[in-house]
């Protein structure tokens, strides 16, 4: 029976440059399968390390999207400025809800 892997990380919490074990913790999948997904080709590995696999998180997020940020890079853009957008908007938030409860005291 398969054991169900739950994710533990968010793309948030994840550091700006990944490898295959934050992916698995992200997904909530095995690392040998976070592994094989480093290796499809079109994935967006930083070149130049050698077999070290490493990813720009949001190049990774994009991919797993199904965006290819060579042949897409309009569309790779627009989803750049989305996830910029609403990790602002929630520390906006988060200021808001700190400043209603400090005037509450």
């Amino acid at each position: 029976m398969k054991k169900k892997i739950e994710p533990s990380m968010t793309w948030e919490e994840a550091p700006d440059t990944i490898g295959p074990d934050e992916l698995a913790k992200i997904l909530g999948v095995g690392e040998p399968n976070a592994r094989s997904k480093f290796d499809e080709k079109g994935f967006p590995r930083i070149p130049g390390l050698g077999n070290l696999r490493k990813a720009d998180k949001e190049a990774a997020r994009l991919y797993l999207q199904g965006i290819n940020i060579k042949t897409n890079q309009k569309e790779a853009i627009t989803g750049l400025l989305l996830f910029e957008l609403k990790k602002l908007n929630t520390k906006l938030d988060e200021k808001n809800k700190e400043v209603v409860e400090s005037a509450n005291c």
